[in-house]
């Protein structure tokens, strides 16, 4: 029997019988018993499922008590990323078909209010960047609300967290196989939605669970004095075992290897390709500038975002020829302290990173296409300018490419994005070219069994999350990991962080021991 698929419903081993996995069933058994739980299953072994069968079961046990206590109809909220709502919405009608389930329409916000007010449907489903949007969901009683991807509340501060926290519920059930988005500490916004009297602080958590190191360096606050501000460096995690001991109860996390003993292996490959000249002079003048501005600021506390946002600028230049230019905007919401007095933004000139040709990694990427004719080839970056300029290069070959970038639209029916993703998956396109933020979750992309990255994201668990679109149940063949390296560039250091802060997760979620730290 092949496991239930996540993503794409096509497939025909879906429609023979729809019975969970033994794995599965000790994971539905668990978090049925308790108010909230969190799957942490590893990529691909049907968390959707899981949390649709936690939602019947718990129908079944509670749902008249619901009435009774609250006068209402048992209303389930899920909230998912964009692209897979109409995915969730499939899974809902195999699994349970008895539910009637509606979906949001993210160019008619309004009448999904509606519909959740008038309360005629069972299970409603909407899209994270949907809960800010729509506070009238917090004034509903809901029976279950599931957080899919539900890492992606990690910090505590944003629109969206506060959001879902805010949300009245009985019943919580997230799911991601990396709940610990980018660093250790991110984990706390997680359990804090689901028990929030029993990891009610954030700092207790960090102190507790981090280990860190404490810093006092001169730095100018903007005061105009001279003087000492506590800046800290984040070693690693602390006391691990008794944190797991405290989500034990209501956290289950399995791997792929660990319940499927045919789970095809993963296999890396380091592909490393010479700037072309002209490339490389770019590349040198933005390092310069980059060192420039890190001997400016290097006895100040730097919030991690500025220094990840210069870093990320040099990885573009890494990638093909690359020139500044300046854009003028206009920001929706502007924290330049006139347009914040104003209350309206009067627009900046900002820089703009512009890549095009040449780009050695495009070249090195293209040979690797041809020399494997008719493979399917999963692409991914953070820019989607090199993804569209792989595209152009693909056209101009004639070989069949699947575009799948940030501004994909959602649609109706169908979807444009499903329809990109079942194209790929019956094997009419050819390659996939994606984004790692757009592409890399939450879509089944099993028909191809190598991966090509032309730079990777700085969090760890998104390269992850986009590596097993395609080591997944329903590939049978070993997975290549290309990753495209240029020499003498950020590239391979930057790698090298990644891999470090991947460790500090894989400690936290329990799949390796701990690293000490001396």
């Amino acid at each position: 029997m092949t496991a239930p698929s996540q993503a794409n419903t096509t497939q025909p081993a879906l429609a023979p019988a729809l019975k969970l996995f033994p794995f599965q069933e000790v994971c539905v058994d668990k978090l049925t018993l308790v108010p909230s739980g969190l799957i942490g299953d590893d990529m691909g072994l049907g968390k959707t499922v899981e949390a649709i069968e936690i939602d019947r079961r718990k129908r079944t046990n509670h749902a008249a008590e619901f009435i009774d206590v609250w006068k209402g109809k048992p209303l389930t909220l899920v909230v998912a990323p964009n692209g897979v709502v109409l995915s969730w919405m499939r899974h809902f009608k195999r699994w349970n078909p008895k539910l009637k389930v509606y979906v949001v329409d993210r160019k008619d916000r309004s009448e999904f209010v509606r519909q959740v007010m008038k309360g005629s449907n069972d299970v409603y489903i909407t899209h994270w960047e949907g809960l800010r949007l729509m506070p009238e969901l917090q004034t509903v009683r809901w029976f279950h609300v599931i957080a899919d991807e539900v890492h992606r509340a990690k910090n505590r501060k944003a629109q969206m967290t506060v959001a879902l926290k805010k949300l009245r519920t009985d019943h919580k059930v997230g799911c991601s196989g990396t709940p610990a988005d980018n660093r250790p500490d991110d984990f706390w916004s997680v359990l804090n939605w689901l028990y929030p009297r029993k990891f009610s602080s954030y700092w207790a958590f960090r102190n507790h669970h981090l280990l860190i190191r404490h810093h006092n360096v001169a730095g100018d606050c903007g005061c105009y004095q001279e003087h000492k501000r506590p800046f800290d460096e984040i070693l690693g995690c602390a006391n691990v075992e008794e944190l797991q001991a405290e989500i034990e109860p209501f956290y289950v996390r399995r791997l792929k290897e660990t319940v499927w003993e045919d789970m095809p292996e993963k296999y890396y490959t380091p592909v490393e390709v010479d700037l072309d000249p002209k490339q490389r002079r770019a590349y040198e003048d933005m390092r310069r500038t980059m060192l420039a501005w890190i001997g400016k600021h290097e006895n100040e506390p730097i919030a991690a975002p500025m220094v990840i946002a210069q870093l990320t600028r040099l990885q573009q230049f890494a990638m093909a020829h690359a020139r500044m230019e300046e854009k003028f905007i206009k920001r929706r919401k502007c924290k330049e302290l006139d347009c914040m007095a104003s209350g309206v933004c009067k627009g900046h000139w900002i820089d703009m990173v512009l890549l095009q040709e040449p780009s050695t990694k495009l070249d090195a990427a293209m040979d690797i296409i041809e020399d494997n004719p008719g493979k399917q080839i999963v692409c991914f970056s953070q820019s989607k300018q090199i993804m569209n300029m792989l595209a152009a290069r693909l056209a101009k070959r004639d070989i069949t490419c699947a575009l799948y970038p940030g501004d994909t639209p959602s649609g109706d029916g169908p979807g444009e994005r499903d329809r990109i993703v079942e194209e790929f998956q019956q094997g009419e396109r050819r390659i996939f070219a994606g984004t790692i933020a757009s592409g890399g979750e939450g879509i089944e992309l099993t028909a191809a069994d190598r991966v090509m990255f032309f730079d990777r994201a700085w969090s760890p668990s998104k390269n992850q999350q986009a590596e097993d679109r395609c080591h997944r149940f329903g590939q049978h063949n070993a997975v290549q990991v290309i990753d495209l390296i240029a020499r003498g560039t950020i590239d391979r250091g930057r790698n090298q962080q990644i891999n470090l802060k991947w460790s500090w997760l894989k400690e936290i979620l329990g799949d390796a021991p701990p690293v000490r730290v001396e």
